[in-house]
């Protein structure tokens, strides 16, 4: 009677833990659902939201720390000049501003290729011994999503495109939570008897609780993250008006920044940089194509971003 007794509860924890399966399952699959909207729908969204209140503030700030950048450079090259007891003829100025031109030159080419690469240099970084376990998680889930399957398409097509981009960027977490509600199905294994299907189940279960845990913290993490983090703030009048002051603000310190080191520049020289740049480039011509490029450059920077 106690063996049968502990058979029959043997039986009540199994249908327990395969409803606990049942619905973790659900909620695993809920939160890759809603990872996938954040990614794949609402981050647009909020992109075009924030660039219709914010986008020429944007651009405005990055027109001014790169110009600051520059002219601070230039100051300071000149202040060294200056201390050393070099006397600032104009041709020593134009060669300075050729100096620190080819300087940002270099910088803009380094973010260029951060830009293009970056992706790639994310990949050359994940460590070899996770791309075995990646090929057979990726082969397992394209499988299950082949058009021949006879699942969902509008599921196959959403699941694709995320088992897709994990195995690009070589989200090994990513593709095994899809793996786990795709491919895993526990059944009862006769010859493993009640005991070693219990076994499974809570490991399974555990297993599934742990991507639970690790879903959750990547979507509060992405939360956190621009252009999320400003979901609230988009729909709020008083807050878009508070945050454009702020970027304003950001625009008058860089102003006031350029300002002084032009003051600099004007008490080491006599001249202002700003005032003399039509006349070196009438002496060099490859400073006027340098700067149309730098203005160029930074309009396609501030949208490289966005994904």
């Amino acid at each position: 009677m106690i063996q049968n007794h502990s058979h029959i509860e043997l039986h009540r924890d199994i249908i327990a833990l395969r409803k606990a399966l049942a619905e973790s399952k659900v909620q695993l699959e809920k939160l890759i659902h809603e990872h996938f909207i954040m990614k794949e729908e609402k981050k647009q969204q909020l992109h075009y939201a924030y660039d219709k209140h914010f986008n020429s503030f944007e651009i405005e700030i990055q027109r001014k720390a790169l110009l600051n950048s520059e002219i601070q450079r230039r100051a300071e090259l000149l202040m060294t000049k200056h201390q050393r007891g070099e006397k600032l003829t104009p041709e020593l100025i134009a060669l300075i501003n050729k100096v620190v031109d080819k300087e940002f030159d270099a910088i803009k080419s380094r973010m260029r290729d951060l830009l293009v690469n970056g992706q790639q240099t994310t990949n050359m970084r994940t460590p070899l011994n996770i791309h075995t376990s990646l090929s057979k998680l990726y082969k397992d889930l394209a499988k299950k999503l082949h058009p021949d399957s006879g699942a969902d398409p509008e599921l196959t097509k959403m699941y694709w495109l995320s088992v897709q981009r994990a195995y690009d960027s070589k989200d090994v977490h990513a593709l095994h939570a899809l793996h786990t509600l795709i491919c895993v199905d526990m059944e009862y294994d006769k010859d493993k008897g009640l005991d070693g299907t219990f076994t499974e189940l809570q490991v399974e279960l555990q297993n599934i609780q742990d991507l639970i845990k690790k879903e959750q913290e990547s979507i509060l993490h992405l939360k956190k993250q621009i252009p999320f983090c400003y979901e609230l703030g988009l729909n709020d009048a008083s807050w878009i008006e508070q945050h454009a002051t702020t970027l304003k603000q950001q625009i008058k310190h860089f102003e006031h920044e350029i300002n002084k080191a032009n003051e600099t520049i004007r008490l080491l020289t006599g001249n202002n940089w700003l005032l003399e740049q039509t006349t070196l480039e009438e002496h060099d011509p490859s400073l006027k194509e340098k700067r149309e490029y730098k203005e160029d450059f930074i309009d396609a920077t501030y949208f490289s971003g966005r994904h």
